[in-house]
């Protein structure tokens, strides 16, 4: 483990929980810890696997997350906390999963107009939200990280189809999110007219495991089932930024700053899809 180290993450492309941890993984966060630490929360029910990809011509390494577990029950935000706060886990990652689980739960609180703590998860929607907080939690204690600055977010543009109909991009959590953070949008000549639609369900074989939250609503009103975030119409880049990678970004990073000139390591992580002309990847670059 490194100490006393400084992470910047370039999030100029988006950012997604996945994505995040294919960074940390890249830049020397033990792989094995990271699934001991979501293990110790979700069991059996998830495991991870690393493949070495390229986006746009670039290396990367994407994480798998696969949701071996496949209840249709609910987790309320209160069994989301207790997971975590049970779980056997190093306090410092205890502490940042739990922050981050608030903020992301808040936004959606905020978002869709819900009481606070009346926020509902299908199974398969907390499983992903808790292997990719504590996931990513764990992969940045085990880098030896003790501060975070990031670049401007790429949030995307057009409107996706959710659980609660077609949405503008950013979605209303994003867009909680964001508030005080600097945004910015992707060259729309890369890639803009690509078809962006999320990979299959993850129960679909072969899927990719990421899961658009928009399954999300309040307890009186039911839960929703999850569903692939595709693009409505041929416009725009879809969802760049999600509720849980900003949810991690804001969790982490004390403040908005230029690339450091000297980093140490650079790790490149990668996101489910590969855009002609424009890398789908999240960046850390670690300084001591």
């Amino acid at each position: 483990m490194m100490a006393s180290v400084q992470a910047w993450l370039d999030v100029t492309a988006g950012v997604a929980g996945d994505m995040l941890m294919g960074a940390l993984v890249d830049a020397g966060a033990d792989l094995d810890g990271v699934q001991a630490a979501i293990g110790a929360v979700t069991g059996e029910d998830i495991a991870v696997r690393r493949e070495e990809v390229t986006r746009a011509g670039e290396r990367a390494c994407k994480i798998h997350v696969d949701i071996v577990g496949r209840g249709t029950g609910t987790r309320s935000a209160a069994d989301l906390r207790g997971a975590i706060e049970d779980a056997g886990l190093h306090p410092v990652t205890r502490a940042r999963a739990l922050r981050a689980l608030d903020l992301l739960l808040t936004a959606y609180s905020r978002g869709h107009g819900l009481a606070p703590g009346a926020v509902v998860l299908q199974e398969i929607a907390a499983l992903d939200v808790l292997a990719d907080i504590v996931g990513d939690c764990e992969a940045l204690r085990l880098l030896g990280v003790e501060a975070v600055t990031a670049s401007p977010v790429a949030l995307g543009s057009g409107r996706i189809r959710t659980s609660h109909g077609d949405l503008t991009v950013p979605v209303p959590a994003v867009a909680e999110l964001t508030n005080g953070w600097p945004t910015t949008l992707p060259d729309a000549g890369a890639g803009a007219r690509e078809p962006v639609a999320r990979a299959p369900h993850p129960m679909a074989d072969g899927a990719d495991r990421h899961v658009p939250l928009g399954g999300i609503t309040g307890g009186e009103e039911g839960v929703l089932t999850e569903g692939p975030a595709q693009l409505v119409g041929g416009d725009g880049l879809g969802e760049l930024a999600t509720p849980t990678g900003m949810a991690l970004l804001r969790c982490f990073a004390e403040s908005c700053q230029p690339r450091p000139a000297t980093p140490v390591r650079i790790g490149v992580g990668a996101g489910g899809r590969d855009v002609p002309g424009r890398a789908n990847v999240v960046r850390v670059l670690l300084v001591r």
